[in-house]
């Protein structure tokens, strides 16, 4: 089956499709209540909002946004910007995870049956495993104009997996009661939201904390046991990130690349960015971010 590019609204939801878009002009979307979505850049960056979020999605990341959720986009003029946002047909993902969750008997007795929405958690997720190379195979089908049904199946089997690992970060929250841990990993997601959405700013970890309503222990001890790594470790890295990705894309000068994503020392930038890329910021652009 043919990838189904840039079809009108009216069919987003009705059928699996792509929006997929190149420029470097201003372009912006608001309060589209799309199906089931998610949203890639694979160059440069666009930004989504979506109830009391906003999320600046780049190369190196994307977001799933739900059925139904009016969301907001904006790109700004400057340099060149591609996006390549999949919409699922209603009750495609929710077939999939029925399929893999159900009893064989069931699926069998009633094959038809459309199950509730899947919900998602609307956070930035980094771009790697099943659905980042499903999302590369579709972007080479919508080159070429081939068959990307097999993509579709793909990532709706890494969404299945997403939801899979939420029930383990769940599960690493320290807490007793089911119901504690999932009210703190809200809160801790909250945390790491605010400090994706002010990742320049260098927020002190009592200020995150206040914004997850926790305790600056609580919040880093459970922070820590969730995603493996300390609040400041992730700032830095994330930071570090779209430092590679401005290396690469534009022809920013490293003191304003430095700048621009939250370091304020571009000597212990420079050391902290050989020591996550191997290579100074320098090397890393002229090898053209190998």
């Amino acid at each position: 089956m043919a990838l189904i590019v840039n079809p009108a609204a009216s069919r987003l939801g009705v059928e699996n499709a792509v929006l997929w878009g190149r420029g470097n002009r201003e372009y912006y979307v608001h309060d589209f209540p799309g199906p089931l979505s998610i949203k890639a850049v694979l160059r440069g960056q666009a930004e989504w909002r979506a109830g009391e979020s906003r999320f600046e999605v780049d190369a190196g990341s994307f977001v799933i946004l739900n059925d139904g959720q009016p969301y907001s986009m904006t790109i700004e003029p400057g340099p060149p910007v591609e996006t390549f946002c999949v919409f699922f047909e209603r009750g495609f993902v929710e077939d999939a995870w029925r399929s893999l969750k159900s009893d064989a008997r069931a699926l069998l007795d009633d094959p038809e049956r459309f199950d509730e929405a899947l919900r998602f958690e609307q956070r930035l997720r980094p771009r790697g495993g099943r659905i980042d190379g499903a999302l590369r195979r579709m972007r080479a089908a919508a080159e070429q104009c081939g068959d990307a049904e097999a993509g579709f199946y793909d990532l709706a089997l890494g969404l299945v997996e997403l939801r899979t690992e939420l029930a383990r970060e769940i599960g690493r929250v320290p807490a007793a009661r089911a119901s504690t841990r999932q009210e703190l990993h809200a809160r801790v997601q909250r945390g790491r939201q605010a400090m994706d959405e002010m990742l320049t700013e260098n927020l002190p970890l009592k200020s995150i904390a206040r914004l997850a309503h926790l305790s600056p222990f609580h919040f880093h001890r459970a922070f820590c046991a969730v995603f493996g790594e300390t609040p400041h470790a992730y700032r830095t890295r994330r930071r570090l990130e779209r430092a590679s990705r401005l290396l690469k894309e534009t022809d920013a000068a490293v003191t304003e690349v430095c700048l621009d994503t939250g370091f304020e020392s571009v000597g212990s930038f420079s050391t902290l960015f050989r020591r996550r890329f191997g290579a100074s910021p320098t090397e890393f652009r002229r090898k053209g971010g190998a």
